[in-house]
Parts: C-alpha cells; sequence; structure tokens
C-alpha cells in the first residue's frame, strides 16, 4: 500500500506487463536514457544495497512508458516491484459494492510493490494520474536478490511497516475525523499537487483520496469557498487564496 512522508505524499504504497518479456542487455543499452534513469533512481532509492544488486536490478528492469488514466499494475494481481522513473501514479482501491478509494499518490523515485515478495496480491491498482515511466521487476526476481542482499531486505521491511502505519492513520482518520477535516487534511497534505498549474490533482479526485461521496465533499468546498480559503475554478480545478486556513483547519 502506498503513502509515505510528505516527500512521497502519503502513499500506500503499483500497466502489469503480462505479455512484456525481461529486456536483455541489447534492450536497454548502456547509453540509453531509460537505462541511465533506472540507475539514478536505483541509486537515490537503494543507496544501502550493494552494487552488484544494483546492476542486476538495472538489467532486469522491464520499463514501460503508462499513459495517464491507465493501469501501471492491477488490483487482486501479483504485483511487481516497481519505481517511477518519472511522473505521478495513484494507489486506488475499488470495493466489493464498487466504491473506489485512493489510499495515497505516488510520485518519482518511490518503490513499491514490496509485498510481491511473497507473491501475495496486490489489495489495489496502481494507476497513472499523468504520463508515467515506470521499471518493473516481478516479485520472485527480487526475493532472491533480497536473500543475498539485507539492505535490499530492510528496504523492503522498512517501506511494509510504513505501509502498515499509514493504514492505521488511515483508518483513524476514518473513525474520528469528520467530513470537513478530511477534506482540508487532504488539501494540506498534496497542496503541491492540488494548487499548482497545471494541477495533478483536481476536485474529481478528492472524493477517493478523502474517502466520502462527491456530495459530501462538494459540500466541504463550497464552505470553504464561502470561507475564502480555495476557489474552484474551470471544470475541475482548484485554487488557493488563504494557505493559512488548511493549517488550521487540521490543528
Amino acid at each position: 500500500m502506498l503513502w509515505v512522508p510528505k516527500p512521497i505524499h502519503n502513499f500506500q504504497t503499483r500497466a502489469i506487463l503480462h505479455v512484456t518479456t525481461p529486456m536483455l542487455d541489447s534492450q536497454l543499452p548502456a547509453d540509453s536514457s531509460s537505462r541511465i534513469s533506472v540507475r539514478r533512481r536505483l541509486q537515490e532509492t537503494l543507496a544501502r544495497c550493494r552494487p552488484e544488486t544494483i546492476e542486476r536490478l538495472i538489467r532486469t528492469a522491464r520499463v514501460q512508458t503508462v499513459q495517464p488514466g491507465k493501469q501501471i499494475y492491477r488490483q487482486g494481481e501479483p504485483v511487481p516491484l516497481t519505481i517511477i522513473l518519472d511522473g505521478y501514479g495513484a494507489a486506488r482501491r475499488t470495493t466489493a459494492n464498487g466504491k473506489e478509494l485512493v489510499s495515497g499518490v505516488a510520485p518519482a523515485g518511490v518503490m513499491f510493490g514490496w509485498s510481491g515478495l511473497a507473491s501475495v496480491p496486490s489489495s489495489v491498482e496502481l494507476m497513472a494520474l499523468t504520463e508515467c515511466q515506470v521499471a518493473q521487476w516481478q516479485g520472485p526476481e527480487i526475493r532472491e536478490l533480497a536473500t543475498a542482499d539485507p539492505a535490499l531486505a530492510m528496504a523492503a521491511i522498512d517501506s511494509m511497516a510504513w505501509s502498515l502505519h499509514q493504514t492505521v492513520e488511515r483508518i483513524e482518520g476514518f473513525l474520528h475525523q469528520d467530513a470537513r477535516r478530511r477534506v482540508v487534511r487532504i488539501l494540506s497534505r498534496h497542496s503541491d499537487l492540488f494548487f499548482r498549474e497545471p494541477p495533478i490533482l483536481t476536485r474529481a479526485h478528492l472524493p477517493g483520496l478523502v474517502g466520502t461521496s462527491r456530495e459530501m465533499t462538494g459540500q466541504v468546498l463550497r464552505q470553504l469557498e464561502r470561507e475564502g480559503t480555495v476557489a474552484r475554478v474551470g471544470r475541475a480545478g482548484l485554487k488557493l487564496l488563504r494557505p493559512d486556513q488548511l493549517e488550521v483547519g487540521i490543528s
């Protein structure tokens, strides 16, 4: 599951590549921009891993560009270890009654899908919010590497521990925070994604992130608009008028 601290926008922790075979060195040349990007992201994210681990990950990466709104990996299927090289994704879960919940936003440079080491089906789908370039590895490949490199194993443990913490925090928010506080908390947490030009997140994403109905979310936004905190712009945008009020609203 996804969302991590502010740098990764609270993600809880992932298109599955059904017909993609592992890339050979000849498919990802040493001087290719994709290989350079994979190397840079892995060295940043797995800085404590052995050099041979990084090199093997670079050689075996499956790299693909995913268009906005398309799946990076699917809910209910074995999840590949995934890193977004460029762009933004969102972790979304569809409940048994068809309700969509967005558990977090995934920026470039964060690895998701560590539960794939145990071949556990993904509890969410990872979809592209923007055009995304992603690198992926199948879980059994990473499990083999993790048995030989303790730093890689610890990266998996740390990520899943943080995901568990975020899940508990989110459940607590559902139980003890009213709709207004939850909307304000999401707007504050992802302010750099809602209030940029062009925005990465729009009003259409709010209900899934907040976990309320569109009607309830719209009601809160209208209230914030009357108070002069935000303004609705166009069909889906938002403009932040009083940043201080977002902080007050979640204190």
